[in-house]
């Protein structure tokens, strides 16, 4: 896939792609949930907190994996992705600051569960049909 600029940043279009995918998500999960308007306030938010943690993790994780090249650059910090560990990293936090939430909570696990696996799935199938859009129409 390729990348558009605006301004001074280089966006790559799966970024965006990804980006459309958990809109969509975010808006079915809380369609889904409408009925229970107290679990969906608190689902969402822990979920998208877990989100955030887990890029912005991704993300700075180069300063424990790139140490060298983050102190001689420090700039270089904005530029340069996590790799396959930061990834993990992300991962195993936001999954661990999940789990560590729904503790407080005395909704049913198999609602936190059904609503994790829900935003997933729809998460997964809109990013693969927006991809497959964008490559027949571009």
């Amino acid at each position: 896939m390729g990348a558009f600029m605006l301004g001074p940043l280089l966006i790559k279009y799966e970024w965006v792609l990804i980006l459309l995918a958990g809109i969509v998500s975010y808006i079915a999960i809380s369609l889904s949930f409408s009925k229970t308007r107290e679990f969906k306030k608190d689902f969402l938010n822990e979920i998208t907190n877990g989100v955030l943690i887990g890029f912005f993790s991704y993300k700075f994780s180069s300063i424990l994996f790139q140490t060298e090249n983050v102190m001689s650059n420090p700039i270089a910090i904005l530029y340069i992705s996590g790799g396959t560990k930061g990834v993990i990293l992300g991962i195993i936090l936001a999954m661990s600051y999940v789990g560590w939430r729904i503790q407080k909570y005395t909704y049913w696990f198999k609602s936190w569960i059904s609503g994790i696996v829900y935003g997933t799935v729809t998460f997964m199938l809109a990013f693969w049909l927006f991809r497959t859009l964008f490559i027949l129409v571009f």
